[in-house]
């Protein structure tokens, strides 16, 4: 007689994936044999582990929706035994049982159900990151700096071994390196594989523990070192540098710099280019003059033409950044900004008045005015 998997599991046909996972694991922690007191609790089990196979694949389960019992028979149909083909967390499952986390030492389910054994990760360091503070000219030019920073390395006395002396076997392990431990679970006797506790998986401990490094074989420090930093970096940029990071015992991780840039009294800087402004004279600006203007060289001469009005843009060409690993510079774009006096001596008052006379710029404005005011 074909089993009806929805009644199995005390469930509704049309049952939501997860009404399906809810109901599986609380009668998988009530029928498994090894803790169940009830009669027939393995029949019971079994059938509840079939129905769960067929019911939480999205494909058996539409099978059997439309075609029942019979669905066994279609091609894609096969029914697996506990442990294949089945979506759900096994730890949490082991929680209910009151495992705790005494499975941590699988790291996939390959490794759970194939036996396989954990590979003991090898030691090469950690990276280190740190930030360093640069001038807007270090940045634009270059410069070698000297930093200091806290770095992990091998304890000098000891070498990295941990033992001031000879070292012995790990009586843990036996000098293979790793544990072998055999737990009984909901699903059967599982071995695993994890790294000795005891001497970390190297196979060996001291006979006598460093004093310098308390038996862990490394010891923090002070590092120095000289870095270059390239002309026309940026803020934000960083730097690597490789094996300069804390020191594991396979390797050593690598020194990241990230490189703030501090900013410039004048200059602001986009990309290559930077930007600058400077006020000219009333006079400068109508006359036309050569007026200094400053540069990260020092300073320049530009040429500012007669009738400049303020806000004009004037370009420098490669007068600007270093382009990062690149041949060629950016370039400097100052802006001039036409100084209004604020107080006048009578004899300027009256050659501006003069002045105002010739230009008859409120006559223009009028004439402006009336324009406009015509088209209404």
């Amino acid at each position: 007689m074909a089993m009806d998997y929805y009644e199995v599991l005390g469930l509704k046909k049309g049952a939501s994936p997860e009404e399906i996972k809810k109901a599986y694991k609380e009668l998988a922690k009530k029928y498994h044999p090894d803790v169940s007191k009830e009669e027939h609790a393995e029949k019971k089990f079994k059938e509840i582990n079939e129905a769960y196979s067929v019911l939480n694949d999205p494909e058996k389960k539409q099978n059997y929706d439309q075609y029942g019992d019979a669905a066994k028979n279609f091609q894609g149909y096969q029914q697996h035994g506990f442990g294949q083909g089945q979506d759900f967390d096994f730890e949490d499952i082991f929680n209910q049982f009151g495992f705790g986390n005494n499975f941590s030492g699988f790291s996939d389910l390959n490794e759970m159900f194939g036996g396989g054994s954990r590979k003991q990760k090898r030691d090469t360091g950690s990276n280190i990151k740190i930030e360093l503070n640069i001038s807007f000219k270090e940045a634009a030019f270059g410069e070698t700096k000297e930093i200091a920073y806290e770095r992990i390395e091998r304890c000098e006395k000891c070498h990295g071994s941990g033992a001031e002396g000879e070292l012995k076997q790990c009586p843990t392990c036996k000098g293979r390196g790793f544990e072998i431990r055999q737990q009984r679970t909901p699903f059967g006797v599982f071995q695993s594989q994890s790294v000795c506790h005891t001497c970390s998986g190297k196979g060996e401990i001291p006979e006598k523990v460093c004093s310098a490094c308390k038996g862990s074989g490394f010891t923090a420090k002070q590092a120095r070192i000289s870095v270059k930093i390239p002309a026309g970096i940026n803020n934000g940029n960083h730097l690597r540098l490789a094996g300069k990071g804390h020191e594991g015992r396979h390797g050593a991780g690598d020194l990241f710099i990230v490189i703030l840039v501090e900013d410039h009294e004048i200059f602001k800087r986009d990309e290559e280019d930077i930007y600058a402004e400077i006020p000219i004279s009333f006079t400068e600006a109508a006359l036309g003059a050569t007026v200094e203007v400053p540069t990260l060289e020092g300073k320049a001469d530009l040429k500012i033409p007669s009738g400049t009005q303020t806000g004009t843009i004037f370009k420098m060409k490669g007068k600007g950044i270093q382009r990062l690993n690149k041949d060629g510079r950016g370039d400097e774009y100052i802006k001039v900004i036409v100084d209004t006096p604020k107080s006048l001596t009578k004899k300027q008052k009256e050659l501006l008045e003069d002045l105002e006379k010739e230009t008859q710029s409120a006559k223009k404005r009028k004439g402006i005015f009336d324009k406009i005011l015509g088209n209404f």
